[in-house]
């Protein structure tokens, strides 16, 4: 069981499930969030959603022996695991109810985009994030258009290109969180926000979201044409050497030699 469902208050506080591998995100557990997700839309059972991880940390990213599969697999095999990606983050950021994203100790690689696509998303500001793909030979490609949308371009160019790490604080200033609190209070003040919202309306806060998500694509359009072609990009470096290479040299310990 990839994902913890607790329930109560209106609430539902969703953990990702992993603890071994830093609850990193793999095909099955996309696929149980995905189904979750849609499953959940219109369910009167809870108005408002926690997403947080297990055993005090949000989450690693994209499982990277997943991603080592890549070089065994079709380009279109690539492609549908890619497009999971897309599903994912699409279904997240237009779930019709507000969503809280719980940030434990940091995120790194596509739980950003988790991030990026919740509603609100609270950490402590000495958190560590990092877009780390460049450094593995990746794309951050489907991650991409929702991390440009919540933090503009400039800042995206600096962090998706130079994979450095940054602090809660700094995530705060670039818009990906929107509150910090000290690492023993954060679980209470995610509660509090959370009663605080699911107070609100039900029906206004979905039309909210649905008129705010119109605004964003109006600054980032994420259609069908734009996943698509995010798609393609990390599939075709999923597969390629350098990704291979990025991945490999990863695990065991070494500097990757790019074949550039």
């Amino acid at each position: 069981m990839t994902l913890i469902k607790k329930y109560g208050e209106q609430i539902c506080q969703l953990e990702l499930n992993r603890p071994d591998k830093r609850n990193a995100l793999n095909k099955t557990m996309i696929k149980e969030l995905i189904s979750f997700l849609e499953d959940t839309a219109e369910s009167d059972k809870f108005r408002v959603l926690i997403l947080s991880g297990v055993e005090g940390f949000f989450s690693a990213g994209a499982d990277l022996q997943w991603m080592q599969e890549g070089i065994t697999q079709s380009y279109q095999e690539n492609i549908d695991d890619a497009n999971l990606f897309n599903q994912l983050y699409h279904t997240l950021n237009n779930f019709p109810k507000p969503v809280i994203a719980k940030v434990d100790k940091g995120a790194f690689g596509g739980a950003i985009g988790l991030v990026a696509c919740a509603d609100i998303a609270i950490t402590s500001p000495d958190a560590t994030f990092a877009f780390s793909e460049v450094t593995l030979g990746l794309v951050p490609a489907t991650i991409a258009p929702y991390i440009v949308k919540k933090t503009g371009a400039a800042v995206a160019r600096d962090l998706l290109l130079t994979a450095r790490a940054f602090t809660g604080e700094e995530a705060l200033a670039y818009n990906l969180v929107q509150f910090l609190f000290p690492s023993n209070q954060l679980s209470v003040k995610t509660r509090e926000l959370a009663s605080k919202l699911a107070k609100n309306s039900p029906s206004a806060m979905s039309e909210t979201k649905i008129l705010l998500n119109r605004l964003g694509d109006s600054i980032v359009s994420v259609n069908d044409e734009m996943k698509e072609h995010c798609a393609g990009i990390i599939a075709k470096a999923r597969s390629s050497h350098n990704g291979q290479e990025g991945v490999k040299a990863f695990f065991e310990k070494r500097k990757p030699n790019w074949n550039d």
